[in-house]
């Protein structure tokens, strides 16, 4: 019969393996993952206390000049800071002497051995879906990573743009506007309109008129989604999806490179049953790309005006975001997104002990290259 000794080397070596063969499955099974995997955003062995990057809020002024006018020179600064730190999750298990006792027989013990990694793992990948929707920012998820919702507060829960002159609309905002008024702090900076410098090029409301680069460097995009603005039979999701969702697309190319682009809309899933509805009432063709999510193996996917849209279910209810895949990465502190320790034994508990952890984050270059749709109500 094996000694603990045996057990232990079995159980660990099981547990490594397993979850180094299965890296890319992990990355693969949800729709962000994939999509990061898949265009090589994601890096590992990352040092350091945290990452910081820069975020470029202005432009150099420029002066007119007929050809002979003297020229001022000074020095501009062009770049916020960004910082965030590297936060993680950890999952454990632990198997008693006595309960390798009871199970003596060598099939039973291998059974025992084999489902370890995969409860662990599973358990793991199950909450790290939901981790991406998640605000970082809030009360009681100070070890959480910076998920999408860490970039889109809405100032008083929901200020809107005033439609008329795009001044912040206080006191509860008004559903007859299109766009919340955003108010966070992403990686120590704010993204209110505005909250460094800049304003409105033109008399109208943001984001229909041009501003200046500093006005909404760092501001999402939050439309609301049951404005009467759309014009629905009513002012909901089901009447005025398409809309809402085309309203949201377009202002979002305000940001004109091929990595700024949003490529992905994820909705929860009953506003994307409402949403295949609505198209098929319309008889509109529904196809897919060839190299999007469908080449990643997800099969719940149509397009709408070349934007994959689709589902997942951990997206928070009510909600649907505009993903820009070029401005998003995954920064792991290990070699992998996952790391197995263990067995370590525990003499007075008499048992064998074992961990699974994460030591990650997720950047967004900018959250003005990101889109939210949710409702006023």
């Amino acid at each position: 019969m094996p000694s603990s000794t045996d057990w232990a080397r079995t159980i660990g070596t099981t547990l490594v393996t397993h979850l180094k063969e299965e890296e890319q499955t992990t990355f693969r099974k949800f729709k962000v993952f994939a999509a990061l995997e898949a265009n090589g955003k994601v890096a590992m062995n990352q040092g350091g206390r945290g990452f910081d990057w820069q975020v470029r809020y202005k432009n150099q002024p420029v002066a007119s000049n007929n050809g002979e006018s003297p020229r001022v020179f000074a020095r501009h600064n062009l770049w916020q800071r960004a910082v965030l730190p590297y936060r993680g999750y950890t999952v454990t298990d632990q198997i008693s002497k006595r309960e390798m006792l009871e199970n003596r027989g060598a099939q039973a013990l291998i059974d025992v051995a084999g489902k370890m990694a995969s409860r662990l793992q599973e358990s793991m990948e199950q909450h790290l879906s939901r981790e991406i929707y998640i605000d970082g920012n809030a009360a009681g998820n100070e070890n959480r990573w910076h998920g999408l919702e860490s970039i889109f507060g809405v100032a008083n829960s929901k200020d809107t743009v005033n439609a008329t002159n795009g001044t912040r609309r206080t006191g509860g905002g008004n559903n007859a506007d299109v766009f919340f008024w955003p108010s966070d702090e992403y990686a120590g900076l704010r993204t209110d309109l505005g909250y460094i410098s800049g304003g409105q090029l033109e008399t109208g409301a943001w984001p229909y008129v041009a501003v200046d680069p500093d006005y909404d460097y760092y501001s999402p995009l939050i439309c609301n989604y049951t404005s009467t603005y759309f014009g629905g039979a009513t002012n909901t999701w089901k009447d005025q999806c398409i809309e809402a969702l085309r309203e949201g697309l377009n202002h979002a190319k305000r940001n004109d490179t091929r990595e700024n682009q949003v490529d992905m809309i994820l909705m929860d899933r009953g506003l994307y049953i409402q949403f295949l509805n609505r198209l098929d009432s319309r008889e509109r063709a529904i196809v897919s790309k060839s190299n999007g999510l469908r080449s990643y193996g997800f099969g719940d996917v149509v397009e709408l005006d070349g934007i994959e849209v689709s589902t997942e279910y951990a997206v928070p209810r009510g909600v649907a975001y505009g993903l820009s895949i070029g401005n998003m990465e995954m920064k792991c502190m290990e070699s992998q997104l996952m790391i197995a320790e263990g067995p370590f034994y525990n003499e007075e508990l008499q048992s064998h002990r074992y961990a699974v952890s994460v030591l990650a984050n997720i950047k967004m270059k900018s959250p003005r290259n990101f889109v939210k749709w949710m409702s006023f109500t």
